[in-house]
């Protein structure tokens, strides 16, 4: 009984597990094969069914770094898949594209690393107050991997940060993540963030100061100042601010923006502690992109002060430019080339025209100052001012004396947009330039008659950038020629140029004559001119310092224009460097901005 029992049972297990195998073997002929399905989908190979519906199916698991490692066989391998832990992702082989491709998107999850040193906490918070598009977190990111990322910041005080979006290139670059909700608390809150469902510690943390709601508060317009020095490609630091005066009237937060000019803007927010007069100030952010000069209009939030918006100007520094200095440099610095005269050393000096803070003219100096001489050859002045690198500016002086030829090609130079400065005596000269360049052959030129030497000029009441300058106001002001031989010209088209003074020796108001002009300006061309070769002259010498009736061009301690005292028979002030100093501030802005190589 024992045996055949035995064996009857095993009569039942061989049965059942052919039927088992009957059944496997029919799948497998009929193309399908199914687990936890006695019907498995004809369409599919394989199907897998959950028989509880509480469970799933898991493929390879492997890191990026594992995955890569797999040996391709490029035609049997395409659609091979593995599930990537890096990127939380699965990923195929394509032979196609000969490459891995993820399923979560075109690109898959980007790999990244947060630079919490360079992540910023843009905008104002104040309580109570509702987050805007200028509240955002500037964060800094190395991309490794392309693909999609998701970055959240959050608080526990009202508000959150969160943005999403694609990194197409690797490497170092700045996203913005934009901020909801309202402050509820005045505080210093710290920013969680997460990168990808990372999270990022930030030490220190990323932190954002929410302050109370704002006071009463005048911004006094008239006294904003700009400071710090401003350049086209360079960032702006700490330096670069602007110190605006206000009177707060009841205490609260402040916060006050500027519009954006040029790349450039300023902000600044705190809480007031105190009421009355005090001075704030507003950081600079950004990077010039011209030399123009930025109008800033600088808007409060006061909740009952006036004066809601302010203007300030933003100087930005000019490039360096080339100058060609033509006539004689000598001991007294006619045509300003010499290094170590005086009115070398006005345009040389760094507090005059330099990078300073405290520079009159923000201007990078001189890339090149070419001494031309007195007689420069036709090819040199084609080359120097209608070459594929003209000069910026030409300044004349004594004894330079034009050619017809070359006042020709001056004329091009002018029209092209060049800058000179003349200060020429030369009568067969100026009378070859004047009537080139108003085209007028009737034209002529004249030695002034007044008596005596030390002989002054008096400027015009009326304002601009030269008669009223970075340098000195001299309107109704004298300059002085140097020794004799003053020239002026009758004929001018009064039309084209401005005058700055006539033929009349203001020192005993001798020589006068009816339309004659000794000094001008061109209202169409970047040209002014004054009708003495010495106007610049000084050597530093004691006698020449003291003399009344030569070397009129002076400087102080300072290396700063100064008037020469007790000039002429009248021992009147001159101003010749003043003149000067203001003239070559204008020219520099006009070859920046009208010159011939203005981009």
């Amino acid at each position: 009984m024992k045996t055949n029992s035995t064996t009857a049972k095993i009569k039942v297990l061989l049965l059942a597990l052919l039927l088992v195998f009957g059944q496997f073997y029919s799948q497998i002929q009929n193309g399908s094969v199914g687990i936890n399905t006695s019907s498995p989908n004809v369409n599919s190979v394989l199907d897998v069914v959950s028989g509880n519906n509480n469970k799933g199916i898991l493929i390879p698991r492997l890191t990026e770094n594992q995955r890569n490692a797999i040996i391709i066989n490029k035609p049997k391998d395409d659609g091979l898949t593995i599930y990537n832990t890096t990127e939380d992702c699965f990923n195929y082989w394509s032979f196609a594209d000969d490459e891995w491709k993820s399923v979560c998107g075109q690109m898959g999850k980007a790999v990244f690393t947060v630079d919490c040193s360079n992540t910023k906490v843009m905008g104002t918070y104040v309580k109570g107050r509702d987050l805007t598009t200028s509240n955002y977190l500037n964060i800094s990111v190395n991309v490794t991997k392309i693909g999609n990322y998701t970055i959240s910041g959050t608080t526990i005080n009202g508000y959150n940060f969160y943005g999403t979006g694609t990194f197409l290139n690797t490497g170092v670059q700045t996203i913005q993540i934009g901020g909801q909700g309202t402050p509820q608390n005045v505080q210093t809150d710290d920013v969680t963030l997460t990168a990808n469902g990372n999270d990022v510690t930030c030490t220190p943390a990323v932190s954002v100061n929410v302050l109370s709601p704002a006071g009463s508060y005048t911004m006094s317009c008239g006294g904003a100042v700009a400071n710090g020095v401003y350049k086209v490609g360079t960032a702006l630091n700490s330096s670069n601010t602007i110190t605006l005066p206000i009177n707060v009237s009841s205490l609260g937060s402040y916060t006050i923006t500027t519009n954006t000019v040029d790349g450039i803007s300023f902000r600044g927010s705190g809480t007031f502690t105190s009421t009355g007069n005090q001075n704030i100030t507003l950081s600079g952010m950004g990077t010039p992109s011209s030399t123009a000069v930025k109008t800033i209009t600088i808007t409060s939030d006061s909740q009952g002060g006036v004066s809601t918006t302010c203007n300030v100007s933003v100087i930005v520094v000019i490039p360096a430019k080339k100058l060609l200095a033509i006539g004689l440099g000598t001991t007294y610095g006619y045509n300003l080339s010499n290094s170590g005269r005086p009115s070398n050393t006005l345009i040389t000096t760094n507090t005059n025209y330099g990078t300073l803070p405290a520079s009159t003219v923000k201007y990078e100096g001189w890339s090149q100052i070419i001494d031309g001489g007195n007689s420069p050859s036709a090819a040199q002045l084609n080359t120097w001012l209608l070459g594929s690198a003209p000069v910026d500016m030409v300044v004349i002086g004594y004894s330079y004396g034009m050619s017809a030829g070359e006042a020709s090609v001056f004329l091009q130079y002018l029209q092209k947009g060049g800058v000179i400065l003349s200060f020429c005596e030369d009568t067969t000269g100026n009378q070859n330039f004047f009537r080139t360049i108003f085209n007028d052959p009737s034209i002529t030129q004249s030695t002034t008659g007044g008596s005596g030497d030390g002989r002054t000029y008096t400027l015009p009441i009326t304002s601009d950038e030269i008669t009223n300058g970075p340098f000195g106001d001299i309107r109704g002001k004298l300059w002085g020629d140097d020794a004799t031989d003053v020239v002026y010209f009758t004929g001018l088209p009064s039309g084209e140029i401005s005058v700055y003074s006539n033929a009349t020796n203001a020192n005993n108001s001798t020589g006068t004559v009816a339309g004659a002009v000794t000094a001008f300006k061109h209202k169409s061309f970047n040209l002014i001119w004054v009708g003495e070769g010495g106007f610049n002259s000084q050597s530093g010498n004691t006698g020449d310092l003291n003399s009344n009736t030569i070397c009129p061009f002076i400087l102080d301690t300072n290396k700063k224009p100064t008037p020469k005292t007790t000039y002429g028979t009248a021992g009147t002030l001159i101003y010749n460097s003043t003149f000067t100093a203001n003239a070559f501030a204008w020219a520099i802005k006009q070859a920046e901005f009208k010159g011939i190589n203005t981009q």
